[in-house]
């Protein structure tokens, strides 16, 4: 299988912590980068979700271009597996 498991399309999650008062901003930075799908402004222990899909380079550019931001404080990812749950 050439290019072995990266080549397929992946999803993560990112949750991202925002300094307060710059979350619209942060969004609207972060929906410019490639591989995001989506990003939600939530409330909660984080400020911001977002849903990446990609090879796991790509994904891993995205997160890393994420955590760049201004603004930015902190991110958790949440890597997709392919295994079923039965």
């Amino acid at each position: 299988m050439a290019g072995g498991l990266a080549a397929f399309k992946k999803r993560a999650y990112v949750l991202v912590t925002v300094r307060p008062g710059y979350e619209a901003s942060v969004v609207a930075e972060i929906e410019r980068i490639p591989n995001v799908k989506l990003s939600d402004f939530v409330h909660g222990e984080y400020d911001v979700v977002c849903v990446l899909e990609g090879s796991y380079e790509e994904i891993d550019r995205s997160v890393l271009a994420i955590r760049r931001l201004p603004n930015v404080l902190k991110t958790i990812t949440l890597t997709a597996f392919d295994t079923h749950l039965e």
